[in-house]
């Protein structure tokens, strides 16, 4: 399905993330940051917006774009303040698995919503 080709390869970059993050030998490469930083900056909010806002018509793609990182900030925040009042803390791998467990389940959501309404287009 083209409408879920985005999210597929949003899936490959969360795993492919964490294998850089928690990896002995490739958590020492700069690619570790780089892909850290896309991870928390851009990723959360793009799953969460395109929960949001399913439609392709809906919204452009700077509108996208910036919903997305300005959201990601908001995302991250706010599960760095829940983690701290848990008893994992702010550390790395508790961090790695909220920030991936919570992208991937708005992807399971926007997957929905989008073969929802791919659906309902056709049969109209």
């Amino acid at each position: 399905m083209a409408e879920l080709r985005d999210l597929s390869v949003i899936v490959v970059f969360v795993v492919i993330s964490a294998v850089f993050i928690i990896v002995p030998p490739l958590n020492e490469t700069p690619l570790r940051a780089v892909l850290g930083f896309i991870l928390v900056l851009f990723v959360p909010g793009y799953v969460f917006v395109s929960a949001l806002f399913p439609g392709s018509d809906e919204l452009n793609g700077i509108e996208r774009l910036a919903l997305s990182i300005g959201l990601s900030i908001c995302i991250v925040i706010f599960i760095g303040i829940a983690l701290n009042y848990t008893p994992w803390e702010i550390r790395l791998n508790p961090i790695l698995f909220s920030i991936s467990a919570f992208t991937l389940a708005f992807t399971a959501i926007s997957a929905y919503r989008r073969v929802k309404i791919a659906t309902k287009s056709k049969s109209v």
